[in-house]
């Protein structure tokens, strides 16, 4: 019997940010804060995914009450001999009936008048329907206190998120050592999940792998001539949560003004790292960034200088307008780029996970362009 528990859940943290606000609760209705809050497998990139795939049918629900305890709510044939760390749980074996268990909860829970916080993704439907259940029920938009508990990371959060990351360098680190010029895109990306799978990871969070012009997106095969840049920005999954490391190749010998341009955006995303120190803002650290640009005589064209990561690969966006506040144990991804020529952008990306004096690089393989033979 295994014991199915979050990692990275307080809810003593969640209890006083509720009294902060004058809540009564949370209804959370996302995979992934129901992931977060109760430890049910719920996401893609599980072990086995079914319990998302089947979300149309089985939506999963936890309800966080006054005191921050969550309950679970789950598709019944999930639960079998495992025991849940959540003191309530409600189970459905029929379609949409995980629905109705929560709508039965969340009346015996909440009295009238309550003042409750919801996702602001909670279904419009869903919505209506608990408003006529609740008389006079006030709901909130409990986003930013979903943020501030995911962001900051717990010690079972940070070894899962480094072991993740070490997955997704030794990706990359295979490819280069793989790879040469006759290579496609679809053959690096097929690779690159192959290898996820064999080095440990639990799902794929993304392949955004591109040989010259290619799009890395919406991808397009390509098989690259002497001269075009290799793109690899691969992200693992480790039992739900992720990775995200970028590095860059080139087919054939690398020019001089390519791994000048890498060199000087290596060292922007080095010195942007260490500076992330608690209390500084987000904002503070933009502007640096800006300044750093400049002082190298590039252009500061950048929406984002990176993002926190955890869950999701993108948490929040470290950006020139947010006030939100740098906090120990916060993980950030710094990647910042700029273009060589038209439609080629070079940079990297890198982790760091903050630390009383700033950020700690977690990433390890070295900056330099590979030469692909």
């Amino acid at each position: 019997m295994a014991l199915i528990k979050p990692l990275g859940y307080n809810p003593d943290r969640c209890r006083r940010l509720l009294e902060e606000r004058a809540l009564s609760g949370i209804i959370l209705t996302s995979n992934d804060n129901v992931f977060y809050a109760t430890g049910l497998p719920v996401t893609r990139g599980q072990q086995n995914p079914i319990l998302f795939a089947l979300s149309n049918k089985f939506p999963p629900y936890s309800v966080i009450n006054s005191e921050g305890m969550p309950a679970s709510i789950i598709w019944a044939g999930a639960i079998g001999h495992h025991e849940l760390w959540t003191k309530d749980v409600l189970t459905s074996f029929f379609p949409n009936g995980t629905t109705e268990e929560l709508l039965q909860y969340v009346e015996q829970t909440f009295p009238r008048g309550s003042r409750i916080g919801i996702e602001s993704t909670m279904p419009y439907p869903l919505a209506q329907v608990i408003e006529k259940k609740i008389e006079g029920v006030e709901f909130v938009v409990a986003d930013e206190i979903m943020d501030e508990l995911r962001l900051i990371k717990s010690s079972e959060e940070i070894t899962k998120l480094k072991d993740s990351l070490e997955i997704a360098e030794a990706v990359e680190e295979t490819i280069f050592s793989e790879m040469t010029s006759d290579w496609s895109v679809f053959k690096l990306v097929s690779r690159s999940k192959q290898l996820i799978y064999e080095l440990g990871g639990t799902g794929v969070d993304h392949a955004t792998i591109a040989i010259g012009m290619s799009n890395p997106e919406i991808l397009e095969d390509y098989v690259g001539v002497a001269g075009d840049l290799v793109v690899l920005d691969v992200g693992g999954i480790l039992d739900g949560y992720v990775s995200d490391t970028r590095r860059l190749g080139h087919l054939g010998e690398i020019p001089v003004e390519l791994a000048d341009l890498n060199n000087i955006m290596a060292d922007i995303v080095m010195e942007t790292g260490k500076s992330l120190r608690p209390g500084r803002t987000f904002s503070e650290i933009c502007a640096e960034v800006e300044a750093r640009y400049l002082e190298h005589g590039r252009d500061p064209l950048f929406l984002s200088a990176g993002h926190t990561i955890g869950i999701q690969t993108e948490e929040v966006w470290l950006t020139r307008d947010s006030t939100r506040r740098v906090q120990e144990n916060m993980i950030f991804n710094v990647e910042l780029y700029s273009p060589l020529k038209l439609g080629v952008y070079v940079g990297t990306e890198d982790t760091f996970l903050v630390n009383g004096s700033g950020g700690e690089k977690l990433t390890r393989l070295p900056h330099e362009v590979v030469k692909i033979r």
